[in-house]
């Protein structure tokens, strides 16, 4: 029996994809990721928006267009919000956000008892609607060891923040924190050359079990890897973080979310912070690390955003200087409080700002790179692409070179070149 696992969505999601593998090769099960031909598919699934809902959906039809007598099990948050959309042929079980491993382990073993199935009356559907408190769930009974060279180390799930446009914090819990001593024997045991510190909402870490993000990174400070944060919220940026960061060898890359650039329209959204206090934590991350890449996300036609909304936001994001922008159209997400007390903005209004705001990534972005032209960076030289091997610099810059893969090296920035830049190596 071959099985594949599908993921889509967020590094929580992959961190998770990796259990998976990992528990079942525990369980001697021909395991990996990928959409290969196998005999079981496990499709890990997103629904942050409509649009990812729909592509988790697609992807059934791509398994069963490899592999028409194929048996898929689908977990994930698309599937806790909605487990039905996923009643399709081939679907045996249907599982949600809690205990992704233990879920797959058991619909696969019920496999050799039950015939194949062709059609939706014959299907095993089962909705994990439960979630795990304790994250017991993520104890592993095998620590996840990445195909790819990069690894991601989920440090906590769930979120309490409930942004009036979020779903997650409904299909992922409450926010639950590893402990410690957990996460730094996963990381020990780790062989890859860059640790990704991950999770729904990091920057809540330690807050339920009494320690803290700081006392975390502190932690893992002696871990020979390069390490790098994923998405941060403001208040997460303080002088002990980035202290923490700099003394333990942390990337400068700062994911920092913004979603608005306008304080009313951050207030419907629930977003807890102005822009005035936004920009004080850009400005400390700079006092620490003057060259950091510093990357956020915006959300575009919020339902509150008008026309002179849109542009001061704009201004705000051109002063925050990013490095990169990760553009976001709204999508109207039913259960959550934006859904229930607005009307959305007209489609090809929305389709304008994100064509203006795209411009000013652009723009932005390319000045970023352009400052950093003739420095020297460490490069973790990973993937191929465009007849370039590719890696990325310490503050996120992608980089096309000849320097050999699976490797640390020094290269200097030579031009910009496609979505990063070409270099050499010295």
């Amino acid at each position: 029996m071959i099985v594949k696992v599908v993921t889509l969505g967020c590094k929580v999601n992959q961190c998770e994809s990796a259990s998976i593998v990992a528990t079942l090769k525990s369980k001697n099960i021909n395991a990996s990721e990928g959409l290969e031909p196998a005999d079981v598919y496990i499709l890990n699934t997103c629904s942050v928006t409509a649009e990812a809902d729909k592509k988790s959906r697609q992807y059934l039809s791509k398994m069963r267009k490899i592999n028409p007598t194929c048996n898929i099990i689908v977990v994930g948050c698309s599937s806790q919000n909605n487990a039905n959309k996923f009643a399709q042929n081939n679907v045996i079980s249907i599982g949600g956000t809690s205990n992704k491993s233990d879920f797959a382990l058991k619909s696969i073993k019920n496999i050799t008892n039950t015939p194949k199935y062709n059609t939706i009356s014959d299907r095993i559907l089962y909705q994990n609607t439960g979630f795990d408190i304790n994250m017991s769930g993520y104890c592993y009974e095998q620590y996840p060891k990445y195909e790819r060279t990069r690894a991601f180390v989920k440090i906590q799930d769930g979120c309490n923040r409930f942004c009036s446009y979020c779903i997650i914090p409904y299909l992922r819990g409450r926010s639950r924190s590893r402990g410690i001593d957990d996460i730094l024997k996963e990381c020990k045991l780790n062989e890859s050359k860059e640790l990704v510190i991950t999770g729904i909402d990091i920057s809540a870490y330690g807050k339920d079990n009494g320690s803290s993000l700081a006392e975390l990174l502190n932690a893992l400070s002696g871990i020979p890897a390069r390490k790098r944060l994923g998405s941060l919220e403001c208040e997460a940026v303080t002088d002990e973080v980035l202290c923490a960061m700099r003394e333990g060898g942390y990337c400068p890359h700062f994911h920092l979310s913004l979603q608005s650039g306008s304080d009313i329209v951050l207030k419907s959204m629930n977003r807890r912070y102005d822009c005035e206090y936004y920009y004080s934590k850009v400005k400390l991350i700079r006092r620490y690390f003057p060259n950091a890449g510093i990357t956020t996300d915006v959300i575009v036609g919020f339902p509150t955003e008008t026309e002179d909304l849109f542009e001061e936001s704009c201004r705000f994001i051109e002063k925050c200087a990013f490095s990169d922008i990760h553009v976001f159209p709204y999508s109207s997400r039913t259960g959550t409080l934006a859904h229930k007390k607005y009307k959305t903005l007209p489609p090809e209004n929305v389709k304008a700002r994100v064509n203006k705001l795209l411009e000013i990534k652009s723009r932005l972005k390319s000045a970023f790179l352009f400052d950093n032209l003739n420095t020297v960076a460490s490069v973790y030289v990973e993937d191929f692409e465009n007849g370039y091997n590719v890696g990325y610099t310490p503050n996120y810059i992608k980089v096309y070179s000849n320097a050999p893969c699976n490797d640390i090296h020094d290269i200097k920035l030579l031009k910009l070149y496609k979505d990063g830049v070409i270099g050499e190596p010295i």
